[in-house]
């Protein structure tokens, strides 16, 4: 598990976070979701969201996932360029994998540009596996590879 950097909170996103998380949205993601998006998703039921912020009050970083059956679904995360390196994504993915594990999910899955070599890296240390390819996924062409954390479930008896 990936302790939060010291110097670092972590809640649940809240509307007022959302300005923020669109402008990092925009300043990372080629592709970036409109501010209206992440809105809808503010305290809807069977969401997960995190933000991490810095002791100052700045925002450092996101995970936006929803529900899907018995899968956690990773959306959206992201960390600022200036907090790179610091385990942002990956203790803000911990967290997901926590809730995930206390609903009885099978696992977590999310997509990923083949592009973004950073990003697969990070999720193939975490224990995330290629499941298969999107074709033409993004808007720009690209596909997208989807991976997935299996979760260990409870054995019947």
């Amino acid at each position: 598990m990936s302790a939060l950097a010291q110097g670092f909170l972590t809640r649940p996103a809240r509307t007022e976070d959302i300005p923020a998380v669109a402008a990092l949205e925009a300043e990372v993601f080629t592709d970036p979701w409109p501010q209206h998006l992440y809105l809808q998703e503010v305290g809807q039921p069977l969401r997960f969201q995190r933000v991490a912020y810095t002791e100052a009050g700045y925002l450092a970083a996101y995970l936006f996932a929803c529900w899907q059956l018995d899968e956690l679904h990773v959306l959206k995360v992201a960390t600022h360029p200036l907090y790179e390196g610091r385990g942002l994504a990956s203790a803000l993915l911990d967290e997901a994998r926590e809730e995930a594990a206390r609903s009885g999910a099978r696992g977590l899955i999310l997509e990923v540009r083949p592009s973004n070599r950073r990003a697969l890296r990070l999720y193939r240390f975490l224990g995330y596996d290629q499941l298969g390819r999107r074709p033409h996924y993004y808007a720009d062409g690209e596909d997208a590879l989807v991976m997935c954390l299996p979760l260990a479930t409870p054995t019947s008896a």
